[in-house]
């Protein structure tokens, strides 16, 4: 992470618009995203300075192992409070709401790219408010980008889902919600499309009013076998053709199989580019863990994991004496369990690192990315 930021400063200090912005109101040099991230710190705070007159909310929610845990309603076992940062345009209508969930890298994105600070403020210019989610502080987390074995993906698209709820009812909201999100993000975003997920927190079958999802993890984040799109959905799904940190391919085989109505799902594969192609400076090689040559972790319908994840955790390491106490492990301790497989991974040796990220493409892909906000919310 402190090479990653050490990348960032340096570009944001010489060609970033917003410079002297941050450097008024934070201390960039000397600032460590660890001091202010912690079970009772936000990053947000930060955050919050540089974009004053937001309104904190901290909202209930879960932490969860994987989507077969809140089927099951066994992520209720796992409460935690979770705090979420809302900008709204001026006034005192009501204007639909965009979610905006970070990546591996932590909420200290919110501060540091160009990108995001680009696309909340012209949200905000067409009178779209947005909320940024700190899903990592909470459980004494800061990244992941290094261990993804530190926090759950399902635990973020439990927070989504709460948030919405808390958007929903929130004075200024006119009902419409939307989501965006790279890396973990985009999985987050893939994961809380399917009615399936949608419907444990919701009434009926709609969800999310539009969806950009970007380079998510396909392959290992325990996304259902047979995805089907919420009613009401309108879906973006970007990715690079050239990301090694999460694969396209999967992605965009796993997207082309939702159940959606013609229209409702669009994919784009943006040939060259790679992950983060918005992140404002040259590609550049980071030990990044990636998990390409693990068993691929997909769940069946009730939640179920399938195929040869399942033999090697049972059979071949014998992590528990039974799928059954395997479940009730992943129920009770899901941090502890995750902790486990991550371990196992590690004996099968297909924990690699070294990837590329990065890229200089946040202005051309900026009108797409608002674009798809202003025609599916205003």
């Amino acid at each position: 992470m402190k090479k990653l930021l050490l990348i960032l400063i340096t570009i944001f200090i010489t060609t970033n618009v917003y410079a002297d912005h941050y450097k008024k109101k934070i201390d960039i040099k000397n600032f460590s995203p660890k001091q202010h991230c912690s079970p009772k710190k936000s990053l947000l705070v930060p955050a919050a300075k540089v974009f004053p007159g937001g309104e904190f909310i901290k909202f209930n929610s879960y932490s969860g192992f994987d989507q077969r845990a809140v089927i099951v309603g066994a992520h209720k076992k796992n409460p935690i409070e979770i705090t979420s940062y809302l900008l709204m345009p001026k006034g005192s209508g009501k204007v639909p709401i965009v979610i905006w969930a970070h990546a591996s890298g932590g909420a200290d994105a919110y501060i540091f790219s160009e990108f995001i600070n680009s696309g909340q403020k012209k949200l905000l210019d067409l009178g779209i408010g947005v909320m940024f989610i700190d899903n990592f502080c909470s459980r004494g987390v800061t990244s992941t980008w290094r261990d993804q074995s530190k926090a759950t993906i399902a635990s973020a698209a439990i927070d989504t889902m709460m948030a919405y709820k808390v958007l929903k009812n929130h004075p200024r909201s006119n009902g419409k919600i939307g989501l965006t999100g790279h890396s973990r993000g985009g999985t987050n975003a893939l994961m809380v499309s399917d009615v399936k997920f949608t419907s444990l927190f919701l009434e009926g079958k709609n969800g999310f009013d539009a969806i950009i999802g970007e380079a998510a993890e396909c392959r290992m984040a325990g996304l259902f076998l047979e995805p089907e799109l919420t009613t009401n959905t309108k879906m973006l799904y970007v990715h690079g053709s050239i990301d090694n940190l999460t694969l396209a391919k999967p992605c965009a085989e796993y997207v082309k199989k939702i159940k959606a109505k013609p229209g409702q799902v669009k994919i784009d594969i943006k040939e060259g580019w790679h992950h983060d192609w918005h992140g404002g400076f040259k590609p550049k090689k980071v030990k990044a863990m990636t998990m390409h040559t693990c068993p691929a972790f997909r769940v069946d319908n009730e939640g179920n994991a399938t195929g040869p994840i399942v033999d090697l955790g049972l059979k071949k390491y014998k992590l528990f004496p039974s799928q059954a106490e395997w479940i009730k492990a992943t129920e009770d301790e899901p941090k502890k369990t995750m902790k486990l497989v991550f371990k196992m991974f590690k004996k099968e040796k297909c924990l690699k690192r070294g990837v590329t990220i990065g890229g200089m493409h946040g202005d051309e892909y900026l009108p797409q990315f608002i674009n798809f906000f202003k025609e599916n919310l205003l």
